[in-house]
């Protein structure tokens, strides 16, 4: 289970700004847009400038946060998410960021304090994100009823969100609830891409329905999409 992060280029240059704040917000801009065509350095120069321009800046210190992220310099990153959730708390997308951080490294329930901070905010408009994330870091700790709540909430804002599809789907086969885990993976087929962890689960949970039932279609999908994946290499041993 991946855990999401958000990262939108869309920072708004106020014009009731100082002159070192509108050049922090475009350098932010800028080094966001690097960091998602992956090129760290310039990502790095732009993001540093920014800090430089506007150490109060929130979106600054996110963006720099999930740059340090990839470098693994975690102290670094862990300063900066925290420090943008500081400087601006009703910013989503650093209470986000900051909880999948805490999440990936072992603080699952430490991490749920900053997803429920990120959904309170009524302007935030993808709430999906934040629920489905609280979810996976609670499946992680073995919590499955609350991850089941939020996965509920995250399908309530955004009914077609297929990581909260999967993951409710993996929830609910791991239930043994094999009827709905079907209703959700194939919800999530319908709107999503399949996976090789997407097809293994529905291939498990078909046999589980009924073991007579042929996933001749499902298998042939596995071995031609995914021919190196751990997944079909499950499935020619369960063979």
């Amino acid at each position: 289970m991946v855990l999401l992060l958000l990262l939108q280029a869309c920072v708004t240059v106020d014009p009731g700004k100082g002159k070192n704040e509108k050049a922090s917000a475009i350098n932010v801009q800028l080094g966001i847009g690097y960091l998602q065509q992956n090129n760290l350095e310039l990502a790095s120069e732009k993001l540093t400038k920014a800090l430089r321009q506007d150490p109060k800046s929130a979106a600054a210190h996110n963006a720099y946060a999930i740059l340090q992220d990839r470098l693994q310099q975690l102290d670094t990153a862990e300063y900066h998410y925290k420090k943008a959730t500081s400087l601006n708390p009703k910013d989503s997308q650093a209470n986000n960021n900051y909880g999948a951080f805490l999440c990936r490294n072992g603080r699952e329930l430490e991490s749920e304090k900053y997803f429920m901070a990120a959904v309170k905010n009524p302007l935030y408009n993808t709430p999906e994100y934040a629920y489905t994330n609280a979810a996976i870091c609670l499946l992680k700790a073995n919590l499955k009823k609350p991850a089941e709540q939020y996965l509920s909430k995250a399908l309530a804002a955004k009914s077609d969100f297929s990581p909260a599809l999967l993951t409710m789907g993996e929830l609910q086969f791991n239930a043994a609830d094999y009827g709905n885990a079907k209703i959700y993976l194939d919800r999530y087929h319908l709107v999503a891409r399949a996976s090789a962890k997407s097809l293994w689960l529905a291939i498990r949970n078909t046999l589980e329905l009924d073991s007579e039932t042929d996933v001749s279609e499902l298998s042939q999908r596995l071995a031609t999409e995914f021919p190196d994946s751990r997944e079909y290499q499950d499935w020619l041993k369960f063979k």
